[in-house]
């Protein structure tokens, strides 16, 4: 028996849980075509603010944390120039991961880069658009990076537990809960979080999932263990969305899957509405400790892991707050041998407008951090795929921001990680490169054509291998 890739376990509701990549979904293939069997995939992640160019060299400042990754990523300074309406950072929201120039302050100039890919490779690939913002700010582009080929966007999703459902399903029907606007009926909300109380999405795939681990599955011991792996990491995710007061005990043995405890898909408490699309500046914009933001993001970020590795998930994006970043974080935070105190009030105005360099780059840690750990859990050895190799390795994922220093559309920091060999890796280049050619590069490393504006500096070596330097 021959596994698809993208084989589903398919359970009551409207619950569909895709499998990891497996050796039988690709045995019985030729030696020449096992690269097949991991699909193309492109993900792109935002932070706001910029960054200093000085911090953007090595890893002694605000990229510390990408240290361990180094040999799998190249970085660069780029110049995001096409915006033309809006006014500060409405004037780039829509060319950041496009390059096009803006139809109108929230419509792009076209696709953003993932979305080409899909169009040119992989038409039906499922896209994921989530992350943590709170203020908007003046334009709803602000906490937009995915747009369809008619310059649309998509966007995104901040509840967690709608994430959840998006990519594993929902029991019973209900529906998830609004992340972009509007809220949920109570009712429904009601009757949703009772099933989770009382069962795992898991719960409703255990027959079929017996049958791929009994005597007669299909798969092998190693497979066997992986699937393991990854129902383990389903039930890690709906244990954190799940307060610690409302987690059932076990009514097997914890080594078990079909012990899985219902969890209520409850969204962590940060004292903000997650329904709320924007907030106003200054003490209008939420406070949330900084602790409290890290378990959002990373709640969203091993959602997407889990995603990626099931092959849930090929493209979209993935954002640490949004353009001009407003939430107004609280708390102490330590690193690089100093410590700050986030104010409670915006890090945009305390610290950018405020020209106050140590507190944004201690700032800029706390967010690099963050998108550290979801390329290192990408990177996770434990979950190699069909050709050996991380889900990091073979996923091109494209780190950007808005500006460089305070505004300044001149040294956006930019970086490609991963891609399956597409890029030239472990170092840094400012070479006054355009966003545009940026693009262009990463979407000529996939063998798709390098048209978007006017590309004037990508470079390849002949194998196909591109250069950004």
């Amino acid at each position: 028996m021959k596994l698809d890739r993208r084989t589903l376990l398919r359970g009551a509701g409207s619950v569909a849980i895709g499998l990891p990549a497996l050796e039988e979904m690709t045995r019985s293939r030729p030696a020449a075509a096992q690269s097949m069997g991991v699909p193309e995939r492109l993900v792109t992640v935002f932070f706001g603010l910029g960054l200093d160019p000085s911090w953007q060299r090595d890893f002694s400042g605000a990229l510390e944390p990408y240290a361990g990754l180094s040999s799998k990523m190249s970085m660069c300074s780029v110049e995001v120039g096409q915006g033309s309406v809006g006014g500060a950072h409405c004037n780039t929201a829509t060319v950041v991961f496009v390059g096009e120039r803006q139809s109108s302050v929230n419509i792009a100039g076209g696709p953003s880069i993932d979305q080409r890919l899909r169009r040119e490779k992989d038409p039906t690939g499922a896209t994921l658009v989530s992350g943590i913002w709170w203020r908007r700010g003046a334009c709803d582009a602000q906490a937009q990076r995915v747009y369809n080929p008619d310059g649309s966007p998509r966007p995104p999703v901040k509840r967690p537990s709608q994430v959840f459902d998006q990519v594993f399903g929902q029991i019973g029907g209900g529906g998830g809960s609004g992340g972009g606007g509007g809220g949920s009926d109570p009712e429904v909300e009601a009757q949703r979080r009772e099933l989770r109380l009382r069962r795992s999405v898991l719960d409703t795939v255990m027959d079929q999932v017996r049958s791929l681990q009994g005597g007669a599955s299909p798969l092998g011991p190693a497979s066997k263990a992986k699937l393991d792996q990854h129902l383990q990491s389903i039930r890690e995710i709906e244990t954190q969305l799940a307060p610690a007061d409302e987690i059932l005990d076990p009514v097997e043995e914890p080594g078990d899957v079909s012990s899985c405890a219902a969890q209520a898909p409850t969204d962590p408490n940060v004292g903000a509405d997650y329904d709320r699309f924007t907030y106003g500046t200054g003490d209008s914009a939420p406070e949330i400790a900084w602790p409290d933001y890290q378990r959002v993001f990373r709640l969203h970020a091993d959602l997407w892991v889990t995603a990626l590795r099931c092959d849930a998930v090929r493209f979209g994006n993935l954002m640490f707050e949004s353009a001009g970043g407003h939430t107004n974080l609280r708390g102490s935070y330590t690193a690089l041998g100093r410590s700050t105190s986030f104010p409670g009030s915006s890090q945009h105005d305390s610290y950018f407008h405020g020209n106050q360099k140590n507190e944004a780059e201690l700032y800029q840690h706390f967010a690099q951090s963050n998108i550290a750990y979801f390329l290192e859990q990408l990177d996770d050895a434990n979950h190699l795929e069909p050709n050996g190799k991380t889900v990091l390795d073979n996923t091109t994922v494209v780190i950007g921001t808005e500006y460089g220093w305070n505004h300044s559309r001149s040294q956006a920091f930019h970086a490609v990680a991963g891609g399956s060999g597409r890029f030239r890796s472990g170092f840094f280049t400012d070479r006054t490169m355009n966003c545009i050619d940026f693009y262009n590069a990463v979407l000529l490393g996939h063998g798709v054509e390098a048209d978007i504006g006017a590309a004037t500096n990508v470079d390849s070596e002949g194998d196909g291998t591109v250069i950004l330097a």
